[in-house]
């Protein structure tokens, strides 16, 4: 592993030393997506359980960045780990990447996103460095399968490197203590792909490969995006000195999925008080789930049949936090109500660093609600989907001309949300279900606004018709 490790800083200082000179006072963007931990999960958002006690585990770090940025109540993603990252960095909706389910990575024959899509590394300035650490799981097996079968997938992406891992544990790697640590090189310089296993706890390992890399960038500016594995399953009894609670049963996937989180912030908190003040106080930090909990952590009133791989508010409401010097002092430790979906990071992120992205994104920046959350409306409507199977290697191709299996979609504009959900046979549509609901009276999505028949009431015939439209847009 020591071996790994000093290839990767010898390929960095290698890229920093020979790359354009840029200027200490440019900004840093730092990614953390963690995985499955939901609003629920995430002290800031103040979820209560039906006890009147919060439902969240201890997390001090990550509600820190809330207490010195912006938090976002109505963000969206996609309800699956490889959607959200294949929306988030190409600023496109799932019907446009190709990639609407998780990629099983163990599966002999299963694709990933196509390279050639424009990323956000793709568009940074000459003179930046960009790293993926972590959970990628944008990449399968494809024809040849086997271990060292797209290895390389990230920097082809447009990373300059990736160390980490293909996809989940549990699956390649194995768990938390016994995985598959893997280090990729930018083809074009190095070509160098290497994998080795480690026995050091997955989420401690990110957080040190992540410090050593921001180190090895030096005064380049950067982009880097940091994939945690938690709380995803396998679910396991983390390192005692990184569980902040000593009430919780350990004995129950409840109990260790939640010393899971507490591990988690803990390691975050490591992350961003060991970076250099100076360089932090030029980073800006988007901090995120990839999508909603799981079923097997969530706890009354959620309920676990809409939360995680669903299009209800349990599996794509997820908790967004900023922090960094673009929210004014005035600002820090407000609330925006705003709404932005994951294909927003890529504009705002362009936004920031003043380039331009592509035309063909869906995604729009919100960089104007960090400098003023009450500024404008920049959406008047985000949007959700998962489908399967993915066509990855087809994207571009109209999902209308896809066979799919499922197809689940839902919109929502300020107040009300639009379902969809279809079962598809022979590649044509064999059932297919629509529910309506006020999501700012009925967040839980009890109370369906359809009647039998599917008809709303005639108040919301328009905002039926106006969100109907968008789907059956994003169906064609």
């Amino acid at each position: 592993m020591r071996t790994l490790i000093l290839l990767a800083s010898a390929f960095l200082l290698a890229l920093t030393s020979t790359a354009p000179a840029g200027t200490v006072e440019q900004e840093n963007v730092l990614v953390l997506v963690v995985d499955d931990m939901g609003m629920d999960k995430t002290g800031a958002y103040g979820f209560l359980g039906v006890d009147g006690a919060p439902l969240a585990p201890r997390t001090p770090n990550i509600d820190r960045l809330a207490q010195r940025g912006m938090l976002f109540r109505r963000a969206w993603t996609a309800p699956a780990c490889s959607t959200c990252r294949a929306s988030a960095l190409t600023g496109k909706y799932p019907n446009r990447t190709g990639i609407g389910s998780r990629i099983p990575a163990q599966i002999l024959g299963a694709e990933g996103m196509r390279a050639d899509l424009l990323t956000i590394p793709d568009l940074l300035p000459p003179n930046y460095v960009s790293a993926i650490i972590g959970k990628w799981h944008l990449t399968g097996n494809g024809a040849s399968g086997g271990l060292t079968s797209g290895l390389d997938h990230a920097p082809r992406c447009g990373f300059d490197l990736h160390v980490g891992s293909k996809g989940n544990l549990g699956t390649d790697p194995i768990d938390y203590f016994d995985w598959t640590q893997l280090i990729s090189f930018l083809a074009n310089l190095a070509g160098t792909q290497i994998v080795a296993l480690s026995d050091e706890y997955a989420t401690t390992r990110t957080t040190d490969d992540a410090l050593r890399t921001i180190e090895t960038f030096g005064d380049r500016p950067f982009f880097l995006w940091v994939g945690y594995h938690a709380p995803h399953k396998p679910f396991h009894v983390p390192p005692a000195d990184l569980i902040q609670s000593r009430n919780l049963d350990l004995s129950t996937s409840l109990g260790q999925g939640k010393a899971m989180i507490e591990a988690l912030d803990t390691e975050i908190g490591r992350l961003l008080t060991s970076i250099n003040p100076e360089v932090l106080a030029r980073t800006t930090v988007f901090w995120f789930s990839d999508n909603g909990t799981q079923k097997d952590l969530v706890e009354p009133p959620w309920d676990p049949t809409k939360v995680k791989s669903t299009v209800y508010n349990g599996g794509v409401n997820v908790p967004f936090l900023v922090m960094g010097r673009r929210i004014p002092p005035r600002y820090r430790g407000s609330e925006c109500s705003g709404l932005i979906d994951i294909t927003d990071l890529m504009p705002t992120v362009a936004d920031m660093l003043e380039v331009t992205p592509p035309a063909d994104i869906d995604g729009q920046s919100f960089l104007s609600y960090l400098q003023n959350p009450a500024a404008p409306a920049q959406r008047s409507w985000i949007f959700a989907e998962r489908f399967e199977p993915n066509f990855g290697p087809q994207a571009g191709t109209a999902i209308s001309e896809i066979d799919l299996d499922v197809h689940d979609q839902t919109v929502r504009n300020s107040r009300y949300k639009l379902l969809r959900k279809r079962v598809y046979v022979g590649g044509q549509v064999s059932t297919e279900e629509l529910e309506l609901y006020d999501v700012e009276l009925d967040f839980f999505e009890t109370q369906d606004l359809l009647d039998e028949s599917g008809s709303p009431p005639a108040e919301l015939q328009g905002v039926y018709d106006s969100l109907r439209e968008v789907l059956d847009r994003m169906a064609g």
